[in-house]
Order: C-alpha cells, then sequence, then structure tokens
C-alpha cells in the first residue's frame, strides 16, 4: 500500500516540501519530518495549491510570512516561513511566485513590482575603480528576530553592496545554499549560538565540512564558557565572540564583525 496519499492527506499541516532527486522530504508546521520515494514534480501535481518557488522546493502559501524581492538583478528572491525557515525563490520563478502569494500576504508584506530594466529605464552605472564592487553580495545572520531590521539597517546603508540575509534557524541553512549558483553564495555567515547552541555548532560543522561551503567565512558568537569557545574552534570557526548576556542585542556586536569582515578582510570574489 503506498505511503504517499496517508502523509499528504491533510496539506494544511505541511509547511514545505524539499526535493532530493528521487526522493522528497515532506516539512510539517510542527516541526516532524517524513521521507517519500516520490520526486518533488509528483508531489506538486498532487498538492496543486502548494507553490513551486524553486525546482528543489514546494510550499503551503499559507506558511509564508515574507517575501523578500531580489536585491539586484540576476540575484535570487527569497522567502520566509513560519518558524523562520527562509527558502530561495528562483529568478525565473519570482514573478510567478510573487502574483501566487499576493493573497497570502499583508500589504507591508507583499512585493511592489518594478518595471524591468530598459535601455530607457536602466540606471547609469559608472565604471568600477579596481576596488569596486558591481553585484550586491549576501551576508546570513542566524539570530533572534528583535533586533534584525535596526541591524539590516544599519549594514545596508553602510555597506550598500552587502544585503543581510536574517533567520532564526540555521538547520536549513546547508540544504538552502545548496540551491544557490556559486555568485548568490554568502560572503560571510554570523551564527548567534548563545541561544540553540548546538543547532548552531551543528550548522557550522556541516558547512566547514562541505568543500565548496568550507571556504565561506562563519562568525560565532556564543555565551562566554570555555565549552562553546572550544567547540565553535574545533569545528573550524573563522572567529569566536563570546557575550555574556543571551538577552543582550547583538547589533554593535555585528557592526564590529562586518567592519572587519567587509572592510579590512581580503574575501575571495567567489567560494
Amino acid at each position: 500500500m503506498s505511503v504517499v496519499k496517508p502523509a499528504i492527506r491533510h496539506p494544511a499541516l505541511i509547511a514545505y516540501l524539499a526535493g532530493a532527486n528521487n526522493y522528497t522530504w515532506l516539512h510539517f508546521r510542527n516541526g516532524e519530518k517524513k521521507m517519500l520515494a516520490k520526486p518533488i514534480s509528483y508531489l506538486e501535481t498532487q498538492l496543486t495549491d502548494f507553490i513551486r518557488v524553486h525546482k528543489t522546493a514546494l510550499v503551503n502559501p499559507a506558511c509564508v510570512e515574507k517575501l523578500q524581492h531580489p536585491p539586484r538583478q540576476r540575484m535570487a528572491g527569497s522567502i520566509q516561513l513560519e518558524g523562520g525557515v527562509v527558502l530561495p525563490v528562483s529568478r525565473r520563478r519570482w514573478r510567478e511566485v510573487a502574483t501566487a502569494l499576493q493573497p497570502y500576504l499583508s500589504p507591508e508584506e507583499a512585493p511592489v513590482e518594478t518595471a524591468p530594466e530598459t535601455l530607457d529605464n536602466a540606471p547609469t552605472r559608472s565604471k568600477p575603480d579596481d576596488n569596486s564592487v558591481v553585484t550586491s553580495r549576501p551576508v546570513i545572520l542566524v539570530t533572534e528576530e528583535s533586533n534584525t531590521l535596526s541591524i539590516k539597517w544599519a549594514l545596508e546603508s553602510r555597506w550598500a553592496q552587502y544585503t543581510l540575509h536574517t533567520s532564526v534557524q540555521s538547520s536549513h541553512l546547508p540544504r538552502v545554499l545548496s540551491l544557490l549558483s556559486t555568485d548568490e553564495l554568502p560572503v560571510l555567515v554570523i551564527l548567534d549560538a548563545r541561544t540553540s547552541t548546538l543547532e548552531r555548532l551543528n550548522t557550522l560543522q556541516q558547512l566547514k565540512e562541505h568543500e565548496q561551503f568550507g571556504q565561506i567565512p562563519i562568525v560565532m558568537v556564543v555565551p562566554p564558557t570555555d565549552e562553546a569557545i572550544s567547540a565553535s574552534y574545533r569545528r573550524r570557526a573563522n572567529s569566536v565572540i563570546s557575550l555574556p548576556d543571551s538577552q543582550a542585542p547583538i547589533a554593535s556586536t555585528v557592526e564590529r564583525i562586518c567592519q572587519f569582515w567587509l572592510r579590512t578582510a581580503a574575501l575571495p570574489l567567489a567560494v
């Protein structure tokens, strides 16, 4: 007897599906997961109300909380689901996904359509000098949501060539990064491990053990314990910052981290 139909009998309980070759992971809203021996293309035909945001991701639109417009042309946008999970939206699917999600988003979260660049409305680009960056590069920050807006504004106003993407969870990062092209990968990852320490350490280890992602600089923000600091360095964190209070705002710390990694340190053009 097939286990597929019982697994998807109640679509409202499913947050999203992640495809992996001929298998698909079902991620339920309560945090449970189930693997089915079916490709995501088949399950898309069974879950007709779900939206394909990427070749390997199918989402329940009722679970989408935010839709982030691509920061530049030729870059991917993203969606944030309830619980903080962030998934990329492929460039070729952006317009279709944004239109399909509009009924599910509040007016302030709904995307604003912008005219495509043409010869008449394309922005003027001056010839870059040797030190300029012509495309926006992502920075990922995993932390509590309370301070992310102020951090995002501060970073992007000071370093306009970088775009901050935030999340409250890190366990999905290895999978999400695997969906991105080389020029879409983050130039820096900051993991606030003062809470969910084990999850952040596991994510750090997975990224550093990956042949490509291991080159991405990863900064850990940890509680001031020898165990947390040592565990971070054992897993090859590029640097470790200790903060004494798990509830203390992290904005000033992130600013100092970015000051070094985005202005002083030399970063690879591609990882």
